[in-house]
């Protein structure tokens, strides 16, 4: 009996350990026509894609890519002017509805913010419009720093993970011993 209980205790705590599992998605877009991106969008414009970087974990949230481009015009919103840098943070899984992005390639962008971030997803309308301007000052200026869209800082995450997992030690502890406890007692008023 002990064995069982502490085969399901060993079990579950790996479970924990192990973190949640990633979901598995398929992206299915709307149709909708270029108006109506333009009209969901907080920030329209064509950039060239100068970097793709992989975010921190504590970062992350829904979208691990921050995709950095330098901003050729502007059709909706005054974020960044023509010639500024813009981080877009991007899931960079199609199944995910992450839009693939290459470096060195213009593109539309219909950017949403999601507080201090703004993002895209392959549902957004993005197209690709051709290669990148890649000799001018713009491209080669370092960006400021931090860029728009920059993603803060979130430690809140790792905090929640680690209260997780200390809650779930406790738990496995206090189901222990209470197994042990019981196991005793029967032994107890056995003998």
């Amino acid at each position: 009996m002990l064995r069982r209980v502490a085969a399901v205790v060993l079990v579950g705590l790996l479970a924990v350990l192990a973190g949640p599992a990633s979901s598995a998605c398929a992206c299915s877009c709307a149709a909708l026509t270029e108006q109506e991106h333009l009209e969901r969008a907080a920030f329209v414009f064509d950039g060239d894609v100068r970097s793709i970087d992989t975010l921190e974990p504590e970062a992350r949230g829904d979208f691990p890519l921050s995709v950095r481009l330098v901003v050729r015009t502007v059709h909706k919103g005054d974020v960044v002017a023509a010639g500024g840098h813009i981080l877009v943070g991007n899931s960079g899984n199609e199944a995910s509805c992450g839009y693939t992005f290459e470096p060195g390639k213009r593109y539309r962008v219909y950017a949403t913010q999601q507080g201090p971030r703004f993002v895209t997803s392959l549902c957004a309308g993005n197209r690709e419009l051709g290669p990148a301007t890649t000799g001018d000052p713009a491209w080669l200026a370092e960006p400021a720093s931090p860029a728009a869209g920059t993603p803060p800082r979130d430690d809140r995450a790792s905090a929640i993970t680690l209260t997780l997992l200390v809650a779930s030690a406790a738990g496995v502890v206090a189901v222990v011993i209470g197994v042990l406890r019981r196991r005793r007692s029967a032994r107890a008023s056995g003998a």
